[in-house]
């Protein structure tokens, strides 16, 4: 079983929610771009709920889903620190709340606070063990597996806190991601992907009902270790 170095707001530190309380903090609807792909850092944002998604393209106008981002991660804080160009774009996949610093007053921050420096420094290491892992998998694990690491993080994130305290407890949710974009992202063809939801459905570990994808048991969906 695969690492997970993930972050998530349970578990944000002092330090970040100080730091917040420093910034401006918004509500921003699904498909907004924080920031283009080759643009200079002008903010960095802290995710307090909602999923970010980093998307990248290329000269033949290819364009792929690199990552997902969920509440606790820091996103453009990387470019910031070095000021250098976006190496990808930043969209908002569903409603979050973002906690928002200028480039500048986020590294005058990191100058003057030691321990939000430290925190920062955490998060952006977490980033590249977390990188590591997902290529790892992409290389190494079935696709059923991946999926199911998928699914689990959804309802984990966009559930409620109980579901941590009763991973046995019905969970359902709604697919932030378009199909071709979660068939992209696990790095399988969007008819597998269907092969895949429907082997789940037929072992009972999903159902699916106007849309939602009901989990019954949290418990049935293999996790990260």
């Amino acid at each position: 079983m695969m690492s997970n170095f993930s972050h998530d707001s349970r578990s944000t530190s002092g330090e970040l929610d100080s730091a917040a309380l420093r910034s401006d903090s918004h509500t921003y609807p699904p498909a907004v771009e924080l920031f283009s792909q080759g643009a200079y850092p002008a903010n960095v944002y802290l995710v307090q709920t909602g999923i970010v998604k980093f998307t990248r393209s290329e000269a033949n106008g290819q364009e792929i889903l690199l990552d997902l981002r969920f509440a606790g991660s820091l996103v453009g804080s990387a470019a910031a620190i070095s000021e250098k160009p976006h190496p990808f774009a930043a969209v908002t996949v569903t409603h979050c709340t973002l906690s928002r610093w200028s480039a500048r007053s986020f590294v005058s921050l990191l100058d003057n606070d030691t321990g939000l420096a430290a925190r920062v420094r955490e998060i952006l290491s977490d980033d590249i063990l977390d990188h590591v892992a997902r290529i790892s998998q992409l290389t190494c694990l079935p696709a059923r597996q991946r999926l199911e690491y998928l699914l689990r993080q959804f309802c984990e994130q966009l559930g409620s806190e109980d579901l941590y305290r009763q991973p046995d407890r019905t969970s359902r949710l709604q697919l932030p991601l378009k199909q071709w974009e979660v068939a992209q992202f696990l790095a399988i063809t969007p008819a597998y992907l269907c092969r895949l939801l429907a082997e789940l459905e037929s072992e009972e570990i999903i159902v699916r009902r106007n849309g939602w994808i009901i989990v019954g048991a949290l418990g049935s969906l293999r996790q990260r270790d």
